[in-house]
């Protein structure tokens, strides 16, 4: 529990890109506004939305709420790259705009730093409650691992050897300023859109540690018109191109080992989840 007064505590960013999001907005803003860690600002890009989610954004009265409207629609990675562009707090949670977070997420995610100052961590995850599209939680999802710090190429080369993006969603995480300032705006063509995340988190980690918190903090949405569910059988094919794209710009070294599991796992993983996608929304 932190019990320094406010104004000895880090600002921490919110970030939230949103886009037609009138469904989830509400209850998404809610988790963010409810934190029992009140030194906050909570800014909002909106990529050109064509519903209502602006003006549903504008009846939730609270001054750390920062609202803009991009001038076009800039795209997923574009609009991500505008809103943490924005950020002024020590720590950044870039938050999805149906995604919610534990009321006191953000309170043991600075916790994780504050109490590890000398550690050189850069990225706090950790585990998340599945839910379906009516809130109803279906399964946690666990890091495969233990809770506390893992070296950051170390903990990439692990994702990648299970196949899939391990750290969780964006709003799962909470990461250093400093580090997503040197890591420079997310660097990943359109085509490999689905691994946007990823691309974030090793071009952090590439920087310093990951700290996990083997706990749920946060709710990833299982919508059966997300951007997830719609990929179909992308994910496996995207995934490893990703893999192979750092292997030829030397971003990061994998073993041969590394190269056969990640290829392996991707598409096991990607069976699990069309079959979850098929079955979890269904009344």
């Amino acid at each position: 529990m932190i019990e320094k007064e406010k104004h000895t505590l880090p600002l921490i960013s919110v970030c939230i890109p949103t886009y037609n999001a009138k469904d989830s907005i509400i209850n998404t803003l809610n988790s963010v506004v409810n934190q029992t860690y009140k030194h906050l600002e909570i800014i909002i890009c909106d990529n050109q939305s064509t519903d209502n989610t602006v003006e549903l954004i504008q009846t939730i009265e609270d001054k750390r709420i920062q609202l803009s409207v991009n001038s076009e629609n800039f795209g997923m990675v574009g609009n991500f790259n505008i809103v943490l562009s924005k950020a002024n707090g020590v720590f950044v949670k870039l938050l999805c705009a149906d995604d919610v977070i534990e009321a006191d997420c953000i309170e043991k995610q600075v916790n994780a730093f504050l109490d590890n100052p000398n550690s050189n961590i850069v990225m706090v995850t950790a585990e998340k409650y599945v839910i379906n599209d009516k809130g109803k939680c279906m399964f946690i999802k666990r890091f495969p691992g233990k809770a506390g710090i893992y070296q950051g190429e170390n903990a990439i080369r692990k994702s990648f050897r299970h196949g899939t993006n391990i750290f969780g969603e964006p709003g799962v995480v909470l990461f250093l300023n400093d580090a997503i300032r040197k890591a420079g705006p997310i660097d990943i063509s359109p085509a490999l859109t689905y691994v946007v995340d990823l691309q974030l988190y090793t071009q952090v980690l590439k920087l310093g540690n990951l700290f996990v918190i083997k706990e749920p903090l946060f709710s990833f949405r299982v919508s059966a018109t997300s951007f997830t569910a719609s990929s179909k059988w992308n994910p496996p094919k995207i995934f490893n191109r990703l893999r192979k794209k750092y292997t030829k710009e030397k971003f990061i070294r994998f073993t041969f080992i590394d190269k056969i599991l990640a290829f392996i796992m991707a598409w096991i993983l990607s069976i699990a989840r069309n079959l979850i996608f098929k079955f979890t929304n269904k009344k």
